[in-house]
């Protein structure tokens, strides 16, 4: 008994031991550039830093441009992260069923995750020369992220084994109880986890569309809190510049929170 306990305290020392160095990383570059963060939204300035509180905050949720980017960042959730999920999970399914023509041209699905964006943005301004729309945007966000959400559901769909729907046929169950009892239920973790990670891709468009527009004041359609945030950085204010970061950085946090929660609920 004794022998057990010790290989298994060991066991653990050298978990935690390998796990050390990336609590080190994320404490230095992410958890600490967080607090200061959270302390220049609660100064008044770089200088005096005298603490107004909740003052930073009040102006921000005030200011006409940040409740349009936080409009259009939530427009961008609501269109585009369904209509990426909604053809992810047709081409994997036909990926997964063998459909010849979908498994000849699955390469395209990988090839947006590795071409350079400044590439493809002088191929999107080519097509889309004449559009004044927000549509090149979000198609842009479709394409560039459909890559890992098709390799996700995939997996998800590879993995169910033949003889869960054998079992079910000689139960009597038909195709359409097969997916609905079966498939979606045990793809529904994996779908979770592909919306969310589409939703907080869809905060990181900024580099895309900012190389498609060329400036820092795009299209009031397409003025995004990156745009936001991008702009106080740029004009040294940096109390709204950490006010706005903490906002969303609470945004995402609750989007992520609330997906899990239903996650949680369906796995019931």
């Amino acid at each position: 008994m004794k022998n057990k306990l010790r290989k298994h305290f060991k066991w653990n020392t050298k978990c935690k031991l390998c796990l050390l160095p990336s609590l080190i990383g994320t404490s230095v570059f992410f958890v600490v550039p967080y607090i200061r963060v959270l302390y220049y939204s609660l100064i008044d300035n770089q200088f005096r830093r005298n603490f107004v509180w909740l003052d930073n905050y009040i102006k921000t949720l005030t200011n006409e441009y940040f409740l349009l980017s936080l409009k259009n960042s939530l427009l961008l959730i609501v269109t585009a992260v369904p209509i990426l999920v909604m053809l992810a999970l047709i081409i994997s399914l036909a990926l997964s069923y063998g459909i010849r023509w979908v498994r000849k041209t699955r390469v395209a699905f990988i090839l947006p995750m590795v071409i350079p964006t400044a590439s493809i943005v002088l191929i999107w301004r080519g097509v889309f020369a004449d559009s004044s729309a927000v549509l090149p945007i979000y198609l842009l966000f479709i394409w560039k992220n459909i890559g890992i959400c098709v390799v996700l559901l995939t997996a998800a769909f590879t993995s169910i084994e033949s003889s869960v729907y054998e079992a079910a046929r000689l139960d009597g169950a038909g195709s359409f109880i097969l997916h609905t009892k079966i498939t979606i239920s045990m793809i529904a973790p994996t779908v979770f986890f592909t919306v969310l990670l589409s939703i907080v891709n869809s905060f990181k468009i900024f580099k895309e569309s900012y190389l498609y527009y060329g400036t820092n004041y795009p299209p009031d359609h397409s003025y995004t809190l990156q745009y936001y945030m991008n702009n106080n950085f740029l004009k040294l204010d940096y109390q709204s510049l950490a006010a706005s970061a903490v906002l969303t950085s609470i945004l995402v946090f609750g989007i992520v929170m609330a997906g899990m929660a239903i996650q949680r609920r369906f796995d019931r």
